[in-house]
């Protein structure tokens, strides 16, 4: 990507070494991935311009552009799916979830598609599929279950 077409900012990078909280080593790790490795990219709901549900992703599209921090509708699946598509094609997906409760919506795509294409045509899916839960904002019965059991 050009850096004609990165807008100037105030930089929302992580602080190396330390103490953090969950959401800063989270976005730390993010950040590092993308500055290693040109062919990771965030893909999910809000992640770009807002940020994140949780702001995990506050600051990703400022230094790495619109094509590598893509805002999604809210589908699950089709995040999934695309997720899935990319990392056939030799890209690396961060794919988050607004929260963890809806990753039951890509269940389809995660348990037929994404976990079987390593053995059913030795393409493995290098891809991560995260969402936040337990994060104490009150927000009613959907927001709060704790999906590890589905794993």
């Amino acid at each position: 990507m050009s850096t004609a077409t990165r807008k100037e900012h105030k930089s929302n990078r992580p602080a190396r070494g330390g103490l953090a909280t969950f959401v800063e080593a989270i976005r730390q790790g993010i950040w590092e991935e993308m500055e290693r490795d040109p062919a990771v990219f965030v893909i999910g709901e809000d992640v770009g311009a807002y940020g994140g549900a949780f702001k995990v992703t506050d600051g990703l599209i400022d230094e790495f552009g619109a094509e590598r921090v893509i805002d999604t509708p809210i589908s699950e699946a089709a995040i999934v799916g695309a997720a899935c598509g990319a990392a056939l094609m030799g890209m690396r997906a961060v794919a988050e979830f607004q929260f963890i409760d809806f990753i039951s919506a890509g269940f389809d795509m995660l348990t037929n598609y994404a976990a079987k294409c390593r053995y059913r045509w030795g393409a493995p899916i290098p891809a991560v599929f995260r969402g936040p839960c337990g994060s104490g904002v009150h927000a009613g019965p959907f927001h709060y279950i704790n999906a590890e059991a589905f794993f």
